[in-house]
């Protein structure tokens, strides 16, 4: 993989994530709130874990190893609150994209996770891990839009490059 590469993936995780906070912007609070028996219980708990986990990995890729399990002065009640504090992520995530070089993917990204333990990957793999993490939980917020009577958008992958152009 190279660097451009990982810069279209990341332009579809950004494109995905907004359909979705466009989406859950449309619910209620009572909606967006509502405990579905997921594995993150509401839309805005598997919102805020989707964009917390990235925090994380950004971290990460910065050589930290965050310990909190929850944003630092994150008060995001609603999917607006989410979406403006999600995009000061994406602002550093693609600054740190644009600066980095092809070689720089090989660099290992050492961390220590919530349990205390060590852990090395490429920064090319906690890369996409970030991207396929996203892409998972993703698809749960889709499936409890549709348990809350309402239709989702599409965040597929063949979508995004139909709407890019990149047929």
């Amino acid at each position: 993989m190279i660097v451009s590469e990982l810069a279209a993936l990341y332009s579809f995780n950004r494109w995905a994530n907004h359909r979705l906070l466009d989406a859950a912007g449309e619910l209620s609070h009572e909606e967006l709130t509502r405990d579905l028996k997921s594995s993150n219980p509401s839309v805005l708990a598997t919102l805020l874990h989707i964009f917390w986990s990235e925090w994380v990995w950004f971290r990460r890729w910065n050589g930290e190893s965050p310990k909190q399990k929850d944003l630092p002065g994150a008060d995001l009640r609603d999917a607006a609150a989410t979406g403006a504090r999600w995009h000061e992520l994406e602002i550093e995530q693609q600054q740190f994209i644009g600066d980095l070089r092809d070689e720089d993917l090989v660099r290992r990204v050492r961390y220590e996770n919530f349990a205390g333990q060590t852990w090395e990957y490429s920064l090319q793999h906690v890369m996409q891990h970030v991207v396929n993490h996203s892409s998972y939980h993703r698809g749960q917020v889709v499936t409890m839009l549709r348990q809350l009577g309402h239709k989702p958008p599409s965040t597929d992958l063949l979508i995004y490059l139909d709407e890019q152009g990149q047929k």
